[in-house]
């Protein structure tokens, strides 16, 4: 995650969009009052509100962390789907 000036950012806007879609880059851009915020791409953000969203019911966050559990101690079972 890089930090940029506001200035710098309004200067660079395109080549700092491309950066956050092409490479996953994050930017944190400051004013010179102090007020950040921070530059994602789309897919990323759309991402993080998903597992905001997954998380936010505590019983589904106790079955994904059961399943992850089960995972980490190899306890499943593999089957075939058919089509």
């Amino acid at each position: 995650m890089q930090a940029v000036l506001y200035t710098e950012a309004r200067n660079n806007f395109k080549t700092l969009i491309g950066k956050v879609c092409d490479d996953y880059d994050e930017f944190i851009i400051s004013t010179k009052d102090n007020k950040t915020a921070v530059l994602i791409s789309y897919e990323e953000y759309a991402a993080m509100k998903e597992t905001m969203y997954l998380l936010s019911s505590k019983a589904n966050r106790d079955r994904l962390n059961d399943a992850v559990e089960q995972i980490d101690n190899l306890n499943y079972s593999k089957h075939t789907l058919e089509i």
